[in-house]
């Protein structure tokens, strides 16, 4: 005999429960969704050099795991962190417009000051390893076999915005293309001669500029 108040998975107490589960699920969809398009639309720009990795999650949906290298920075308070800890990065752009790790903290910085969300990974010798949260990237699975075709040579960055902390990944570009369109050989070779040409002229402009005194203006050696 059930005594009162005790929980029934049969009847109508199911369906309640499995109501409850799909309102809770639509709930977190539509948080999820209203920050990203928040971040998205107010957020500051940056660019940070990343790794893509094609990964599977548990139910089957492709996306793109996005490693970012700069991963370790100093850290800026006297008192270690703790493993798993939450902190605060402190960044900012850098001349080239790329993302600065300047530092962490277990405080936000001053007014003014930029920063992301983290959590210490490991510490020593004063400097701290650490992981932010965005880092996935939706792709449609027909066009993320571009990713095989990176190569080490490659410029890779993910266009980040951040919000009071928070980011949200808008894209992965591979030498200026998007990495939807990285499955296009053609495109990643004329992507990857551009930056070639650009790196020559770069070299040829550095050995061709013209001497302070030209010959000619050298006054001649008196007898």
């Amino acid at each position: 005999m059930k005594g009162i108040g005790t929980f029934s998975p049969d009847g109508k107490h199911k369906w309640m429960v499995f109501l409850l589960v799909v309102l809770v699920q639509l709930g977190v969809l539509s948080y999820i969704g209203w920050r990203w398009h928040n971040i998205s639309v107010d957020g500051i720009p940056y660019q940070w050099r990343c790794l893509p990795r094609l990964e599977e999650s548990s139910f089957g949906t492709d996306y793109v795991r996005v490693v970012f290298p700069e991963d370790t920075t100093a850290w800026m308070d006297e008192s270690a962190p703790e493993e798993g800890e939450k902190i605060y990065v402190h960044i900012s752009h850098d001349a080239s417009g790329l993302m600065k790790v300047e530092g962490a903290s277990a405080e936000k910085p001053g007014i003014g000051g930029d920063y992301m969300d983290a959590v210490v990974v490991s510490f020593q010798d004063g400097v701290v390893q650490f992981k932010v949260a965005f880092d996935r990237y939706r792709i449609a699975p027909e066009l993320a076999d571009g990713i095989y075709n990176i190569s080490e040579k490659d410029n890779v960055v993910a266009s980040v915005r951040m919000k009071k902390g928070q980011g949200v990944i808008e894209g992965v570009f591979v030498n200026g293309i998007p990495l939807e369109e990285c499955g296009n050989g053609a495109a990643m070779a004329e992507a990857r001669a551009k930056k070639e040409d650009e790196q020559k002229q770069k070299t040829a402009s550095v050995f061709n500029k013209p001497s302070i005194v030209e010959s000619g203006m050298v006054p001649p050696t008196e007898e």
